[in-house]
């Protein structure tokens, strides 16, 4: 770098100015991956706990699913749910962490179930349909939390590449651009204070 610039008090400066904006960049940049890393730890010490309670969930549906399978036929239930399809309400709010859009989603769970207490349908078939409902929420948090987790991790490896491009390249070639800049001047100045006593004793 240093070898394509002039060696002057202009560039000089416009390097020094250049190297303190990119010095202060890197500070933020440290203090927004420092940030995102946080609230990454944070997000992902609730992840095992959701991982069990969607697992749990997941269960208990499936075995009441089988029950109410065997108590009622696949092509009894089959009608019962097409005839009682309801469209789900999905709400999704955000908010932001260092600049980063996160997602805050829930899914309309304020009514009772659907299907509960239809006159053809049994306790096994009642539970079924208790128990997806009650996955719902869960399910919104296991979303939640894994959609954020990806978008703070991308973020979080962005901004170190950018860290790592201004710590290993940018700032080492302005300050060697400096001290080249500076030594050059130096020189020159020797050079030109070489040359005036020279002239002042030739003519004495």
């Amino acid at each position: 770098m240093s070898k394509r610039v002039s060696p002057t008090k202009a560039n000089l400066f416009e390097f020094q100015k250049q190297l303190k904006f990119a010095s202060e960049g890197c500070d933020l940049l440290h203090q927004k991956r420092d940030v995102l890393v946080m609230e990454l730890m944070s997000v992902v010490s609730n992840f095992n706990a959701i991982e069990k309670r969607l697992n749990g969930a997941l269960e208990k549906a499936l075995d009441n699913l089988n029950a109410a399978v065997l108590a009622n036929g696949s092509e009894s239930l089959g009608r019962t749910i097409a005839a009682q399809q309801k469209e789900l309400e999905i709400e999704i709010k955000q908010y932001s962490v260092m600049g980063i859009i996160l997602p805050r989603i829930s899914i309309a769970t304020d009514s009772e179930p659907e299907f509960g207490g239809l006159l053809d349908t049994d306790i096994n078939f009642d539970n079924t349909v208790n128990s997806l409902h009650s996955l719902l929420s869960v399910l919104s948090e296991y979303i939640e939390i894994i959609s954020s987790v990806w978008r703070m991790a991308t973020e979080i490896e962005k901004t170190q590449k950018r860290i790592n491009a201004l710590e290993n390249i940018y700032i080492p070639e302005a300050k060697q651009t400096i001290s080249w800049i500076k030594s050059v001047m130096e020189e020159t100045d020797r050079e030109e204070l070489f040359r005036r006593k020279l002239l002042k004793s030739r003519s004495l």
